[in-house]
């Protein structure tokens, strides 16, 4: 990848999942995603609002549920059998690991960005709707059997 928010995605998301799981998250798709298109592409999705000087966006990282089962499993020795707090909580800690790993490696050629507590939301097709004006980068991620998801906007403030 030579674009360099991608590039810093992906150090961020291997150098988190490689830790916890010894898998290397492998890209399958990376898209662009309009506004109107707020479909999640997992069954749980952390939103972490990011703001910097005169720059405001969005990170979030959507699960599919199977994958944070198993996250859970490796982390605790036991998996969930429905979606309950310790998987939120687990899901919203991760996210908020790779979203600090971006945004270190982000630090070294763009804006600073200070990022918020994630907002989770779960449930099949749930909408995420950001207020970035600017369209979504998604990267679509296979770990093991299953997939997560990365998006990021982030907007100029006038």
């Amino acid at each position: 990848m030579s674009n360099p928010i991608a590039e810093a995605i992906r150090e961020a998301l291997e150098e988190v999942v490689k830790t916890y799981t010894g898998v290397i998250p492998d890209l399958q798709e990376a898209i662009v995603r309009k506004n109107e298109d707020s479909t999640a592409l997992g069954d749980i999705s952390a939103i972490i609002g990011l703001t910097g000087e005169k720059v405001s966006g969005v990170f979030v990282v959507s699960f599919k549920k199977d994958l944070i089962f198993n996250f859970i499993k490796s982390l605790f020795g036991e998996e969930p059998n429905e979606i309950n707090q310790e998987v939120l909580d687990a899901a919203g800690e991760i996210a908020n690991m790779i979203c600090g790993g971006f945004r270190r490696r982000l630090e070294k050629f763009g804006p600073s960005l200070k990022a918020s507590v994630p907002s989770m939301v779960t449930g099949e097709n749930h909408r995420i709707h950001s207020l970035c004006k600017s369209p979504r980068l998604s990267f679509i991620y296979r770990v093991d059997t299953s997939f997560l998801i990365v998006e990021f906007c982030l907007d100029k403030m006038s």
